[in-house]
């Protein structure tokens, strides 16, 4: 390792495998905490960027994948690197999360019971909820002419929605989320592991009592799955729904915060979805599109020449950012705009390939009615004036407070 880094300002360790100019200082888990100009600081970087592959010091120090066909190609190796860590630096006291943290072969089995569970006809069969919970939401913020739109609707619409899929107490809500954020974005990677006891511990019991039972619920095709002709031991069972928490407690939250906020500040957008509610679900993609929140994480298995002098030494973390993607403006032109016309083909936010969040449906069927049912109740509302809007970056990026009035 050598210090290197006077001529950024700052003094930091890179490998000597590193050349100098392949170093940078972009921290892509918070490159800014402006949420509104979070994903242009994607744009910009990648803009200014010549390199398709660079090394960050950042969170132990790890590579960056910044061109979108790189990182799109990437979530589906495999063969050259490994999903073990789900956030760096990368922790030993990390449990297995299930599929999240497998590769293939073994990764097969364990999303066998999640698309089982997930599958478009159970979605579907929420959707009532969903438009329920949403409606009432709306209506009964709809007179105090204000809210704190994270935490009484953002969290509580798509947080409720899977604590009644999996079939865990509304009541626990609050303090799951809790873990939720620091396993998904606390700076300290120990506090993250002790997030993630702290979820195993509150689901033990939950997995125990249902254990042999049949239930059709998520936690019970987990705690009853079979994998490779065998019963799934408790372990794996245990960091299975884990994972199951993780994505259903956080992504589609984050998602919705950083829509809002778009629509809250465009208001010919919000209009157009208003005066033409038909147009939601397809507008709907574009939304997905353009605003991507999910970092993952590889470790690569062996030495690999990328090319351009960024060779990736064998247990190197490689950080594959879902904005490089949907943002690189040779996939889509015009990447920061919003058009709702714009044909929306290969996205990343909810992921690709065998790693794919076979909750996707259920997130876009959330964001498509709890869409429809605030617009349909408030349809002009803006940030509170003089509201900072900041971002708490991670493995999901997530916007802390979004004080919305009309």
């Amino acid at each position: 390792m050598n210090d290197r880094g006077p001529a950024l300002g700052q003094t930091f360790s890179v490998p000597a495998h590193v050349p100098d100019h392949l170093v940078t200082t972009f921290d892509v888990y918070n490159p800014t905490d402006d949420a509104e100009r979070f994903h242009e600081a994607f744009v910009d970087f990648q803009a200014a960027t010549p390199h398709p592959f660079v090394w960050s010091p950042h969170h132990g120090g790890h590579w960056l994948a910044v061109r979108g066909p790189d990182v799109h190609a990437l979530y589906a190796d495999h063969e050259r690197f490994s999903s073990r860590y789900f956030f760096m630096p990368a922790a030993p006291g990390q449990v297995l999360l299930g599929a999240l943290t497998l590769d293939p072969p073994e990764h097969a089995p364990f999303r066998a019971f999640l698309n089982a569970g997930m599958t478009p006809k159970i979605i579907g069969g929420r959707s009532d909820f969903v438009r329920s919970l949403a409606a009432e939401l709306a209506t009964t913020l709809r007179p105090q002419r204000r809210c704190e739109y994270i935490d009484q609707v953002g969290d509580v619409l798509p947080l409720s929605v899977f604590l009644d899929l999996v079939e865990l107490p509304l009541g626990d809500r609050e303090q799951l989320a809790k873990w939720v954020d620091a396993g998904t974005r606390h700076p300290d990677a120990d506090e993250r592991v002790a997030a993630l006891g702290s979820l195993a511990a509150y689901l033990q019991p939950h997995l125990d009592a249902r254990k042999g039972k049949g239930g059709e619920d998520l936690l019970s095709r987990t705690i009853n799955a079979t994998i490779a002709d065998r019963p799934i031991d408790a372990a794996e069972a245990l960091g299975a729904a884990i994972h199951l928490l993780l994505a259903g407690l956080d992504t589609v939250s984050s998602l919705l915060t950083f829509v809002m906020m778009f629509l809250a500040r465009h208001p010919d957008h919000r209009r157009a979805l208003v005066e033409k509610p038909d147009l939601i679900p397809a507008a709907s993609l574009e939304l997905i599109r353009r605003f991507p929140i999910v970092t993952m994480t590889r470790q690569a298995r062996m030495d690999i020449d990328m090319g351009g002098g960024a060779v990736i030494r064998k247990g190197e973390m490689l950080a594959i950012a879902s904005q490089f993607f949907n943002l690189d403006p040779t996939i889509y032109e015009r990447p920061l705009d919003v058009s709702w016309d714009r044909p929306v083909h290969k996205i990343l936010t909810f992921g690709a390939g065998p790693h794919r969040c076979p909750g996707a449906l259920l997130g876009r069927n959330e964001l498509v009615i709890g869409l429809q049912e605030w617009l349909r109740r408030i349809p002009d509302f803006g940030v509170e004036d003089g509201a900072s809007v900041t971002v708490c970056g991670g493995t999901v990026s997530k916007i802390t407070r979004l004080p919305l009035v009309w």
